[in-house]
Parts: structure tokens; C-alpha cells; sequence
């Protein structure tokens, strides 16, 4: 029998999937606790419908990201920092930091917990980030940081 569950069921699969089920575990279990209903024609069709508008949506994202990439690996970003007379910076440089000169310098918004770095940027001179855009396409920035 196939059911379309209307909520996560552990070992089953996600909302939103179709699944073939044996006709007693729908009827006892999915049916009488609401987790699924019964997928007849239009069901499917809608179900379908709505897979590849998901799909599509997934892909123009994912061409977003590689433009946004391409545009990220070309810039450099200047953060202005107090800094001692050695070079060492009072604090270090934070994502926020770099998300807040991205979107003033190139006009690119990014969230701040996308935004790693290898170590933490306490001295002034160049540095480099790595943004995650999608979930497999990063790219890294240039950051400099200069004293104010």
C-alpha cells in the first residue's frame, strides 16, 4: 500500500515521501497516529509536482552560489582593527567582522557562521577565510587587516 507521511517517522523516512508500506502497518499504526494518508493518484502527482519545484529551487541556488564564489575568490576585504606596536591586534578580527566589510565593500551578504578560518586572526597583514555558500561549494577570501 502506498502512504505519503505527513511527519517524520523513525525507520520509515522523511514528511513529504512517498513510501510502500504493508496495508496493516498503515491502517494500525501511520493511519491511527496521523504520521501518514493514503497516496492515491492526485497525491502522487502532487507529490511529484512538488519534487521538482524543490529540485529546480536547488539548482538555481546552487548556480547563485557559484557565481557568488567566483565574485568572493576575486575580492579582497579590508578590516580595520586596533592594533599594539608590534602588530598584534587588542581582540582578534571575528567573522561578524568580515561578514559586516563584505556586505559594505561588495555589497555580499553572508551569514557569520558561514565564515570559517584556519586559526584565529589576531595580527595585522593578510589573512584568508573560507566561506561556505552551499554545501559543497566554498570559496575563500583574501582578508587583510590593517590598523585603524
Amino acid at each position: 500500500m502506498k502512504v505519503l507521511l505527513v511527519r517524520d517517522v523513525p525507520g520509515q523516512g522523511a514528511a513529504g515521501e512517498l513510501k510502500e508500506v504493508s496495508p496493516g502497518y498503515a491502517r494500525n499504526f501511520l493511519f491511527a497516529k496521523k504520521y501518514a494518508v493514503a497516496a492515491d493518484a492526485s497525491t502522487i502527482a502532487e507529490v511529484q509536482q512538488r519534487q521538482e519545484r524543490m529540485r529546480k529551487a536547488a539548482e538555481k541556488q546552487r548556480k547563485e552560489a557559484t557565481g557568488l564564489a567566483d565574485r568572493l575568490k576575486k575580492l579582497t576585504v579590508t578590516v580595520y582593527a586596533k592594533a599594539g606596536e608590534n602588530g598584534k591586534l587588542f581582540g582578534s578580527v571575528t567573522a561578524q567582522d568580515i561578514a559586516s566589510q563584505l556586505k559594505r565593500e561588495a555589497g555580499i551578504e553572508v551569514d557569520k557562521r558561514h565564515i570559517d578560518f584556519p586559526e584565529q586572526i589576531r595580527s595585522l597583514g593578510s589573512h584568508e577565510a573560507t566561506v561556505t555558500l552551499h554545501e559543497d561549494i566554498t570559496a575563500t577570501v583574501r582578508v587583510v587587516v590593517v590598523a585603524e
